[in-house]
């Protein structure tokens, strides 16, 4: 059920969430660049939006060492099972009270759904946000996903 791209996603959100620093201005410019490339164009992921993210973990170093301990992780685990993934009420909960949403321009004709489109709203919702390294704090489903790669990592 998983892909690289999805595990390049957790593995991100994942060592954002450990994150014990602020992102600098140009992280977080960078950062907002990606949700907005993820949101116009989802099915750009492999050819550009993906090279984007690994640009800015790679150029924060406690971010990049975090993140290559969760790929590896990941990169052994086969599947991560569907009820470890964000709800729409989870994903709702991480948008900034203060931010009101309003729709513009096309509108889709179906609500995103599946795998790919969760992460992608979780990474947009936290990509947009004045503190991302807060707010990703909030997502309760990645600790849900954490105890899963231990107990996976220990059980190999």
């Amino acid at each position: 059920m998983t892909t690289n791209t999805d595990n390049t996603i957790i593995a991100f959100l994942l060592a954002l969430q450990d994150l014990n620093t602020s992102l600098s201005t140009q992280e977080k410019q960078n950062l907002q660049e990606v949700a907005k490339q993820l949101d116009t164009q989802p099915k750009a992921w492999e050819t550009h939006i993906k090279e984007l993210l690994l640009e800015i973990i790679s150029a924060n170093p406690k971010l990049n060492q975090a993140y290559q301990i969760y790929q590896s992780q990941l990169d052994n685990v086969t599947e991560i099972p569907p009820n470890l993934l964000p709800t729409e009420a989870e994903i709702t909960s991480l948008t900034p009270p203060e931010k009101v949403a309003i729709t513009r321009g096309y509108k889709q004709k179906s609500e995103p759904t599946g795998y790919e489109s969760q992460l992608n709203n979780v990474v947009i919702i936290i990509g947009n946000s004045q503190k991302p390294e807060e707010i990703v704090k909030k997502a309760t489903f990645l600790e849900k996903i954490k105890q899963h790669l231990a107990q996976f990592n220990s059980a190999n």
